[in-house]
């Protein structure tokens, strides 16, 4: 009986753990302390196949022990614009505030909103709300007939659905407009201009809110309020669905 019983766990065990994927190469660098590794092999997967929230997250992570806060940090807000619950990405981003001295700013009301759904979602949604609406109010004019009962309640809810939607658009919107620092001993500008007075110094990794553009500089606000100018090459804007950029390679002549 016991030998039966024996048998049993083996023959289950066997057939999950041949549901499980294999390692890929970058996790199996990561679990070797090869960080270095890690990142080439992460990064040539996402050439490939494309980004997606865990592989940057997991890219995050190899950065970060390679002391590469500024890439590391844009791959953890890149990760969350894709899927705002990413524990790995969540997860990165209190250890870099708690242990590596970043500074991000606190979420607003409409962001912590915007975070139940990723930015794509609540673009589809109010699309999708929007144009229900519009034939739900058009068609029985063009049929030149009275609205019915269902037409009230797809108007209805299509507009509701549509009122949620603007908050989330708006909260998704005010994420998209932040940056990363990517540069180590930094300053904050008084004004856009190349021998302008440094006014607060900024950390590599530190997250900041963008303003508008000019001469080649854009103002922003630091987690602690303080406003002022600095570089367009010296940050990186966390919108977008790619790897880091390479701040530091030269220009192809």
């Amino acid at each position: 009986m016991r030998l039966l019983a024996l048998s049993l766990a083996m023959m289950v065990t066997s057939l999950f753990a041949g549901d499980l994927p294999a390692p890929s190469a970058g996790e199996q660098a990561y679990a070797k302390g090869n960080f270095a590794g890690a990142v080439e092999a992460w990064q040539d997967e996402a050439r490939r196949d494309g980004v997606s929230p865990g592989l940057l997250a997991a890219l995050g992570n190899a950065e970060w022990r390679l002391g590469r806060k500024g890439r590391a940090v844009v791959c953890w807000e890149r990760a969350l614009l894709l899927d705002p619950h990413n524990v790995v990405a969540l997860a990165g981003i209190r250890h870099g505030q708690n242990a590596g001295g970043v500074e991000r700013p606190g979420s607003t009301s409409s962001e912590n909103y915007a975070s139940v759904l990723n930015a794509d979602l609540w673009l589809i949604l109010a699309a999708g709300s929007f144009w229900a609406a519009l034939l739900a109010i058009l068609l029985p004019r063009i049929r030149r007939q009275p609205a019915g009962e269902w037409n009230q309640r797809v108007r209805v809810a299509a507009l509701t659905l549509l009122a949620l939607c603007i908050p989330g658009l708006w909260g998704a919107r005010s994420s998209a407009h932040r940056a990363v620092v990517r540069k180590t001993e930094i300053s904050l500008r008084l004004t856009p201009t190349l021998l302008a007075e440094p006014t607060q110094a900024v950390s590599e990794g530190d997250v900041v809110r963008t303003g508008r553009a000019f001469n080649g500089y854009i103002r922003v606000t630091t987690a602690d309020g303080k406003t002022g100018w600095l570089r367009a090459g010296e940050i990186e804007s966390v919108w977008g669905q790619s790897l880091p950029a390479d701040l530091d390679q030269k220009a192809a002549p």
